[in-house]
């Protein structure tokens, strides 16, 4: 009869660490899957950053057009400034407005 307590517990405490190592391999499992669903979210903001900063990078096209406007009492910076609101309250990309003349109203 003790041989029978002794297998009991055994077989209990078998049984225990069994369940026991399953949820560490559970949690195990859920940290690698959030990990890496986390990469992926990083990922996918970091490539729309880079396309965002990429669409915003086009200086060499802005000042391109400064050379081709007749600018009337008006120095670069603030013609580029007008020709930037213009651009923003028409919601029109820079590239496909075209400026002819910009000039100073007294």
């Amino acid at each position: 009869m003790k041989m029978d307590v002794l297998q009991a517990l055994m077989i209990a405490a078998s049984g225990f660490l069994t369940v026991f190592l399953m949820l560490v391999l559970l949690w195990l499992i859920i940290v690698l899957i959030n990990k890496f669903v986390t990469s992926m979210e990083r990922a996918d903001v970091q490539k729309e950053m880079a396309e965002e900063t990429a669409e915003a990078e086009e200086p060499e096209e802005r000042l391109a057009y400064v050379g081709e406007i007749a600018l009337l009492n008006v120095d670069e910076k603030t013609a580029a400034c007008i020709m930037a609101i213009v651009s923003d309250e028409t919601k029109i990309p820079l590239s496909q407005l075209i400026f002819h003349s910009i000039r100073a109203l007294d």
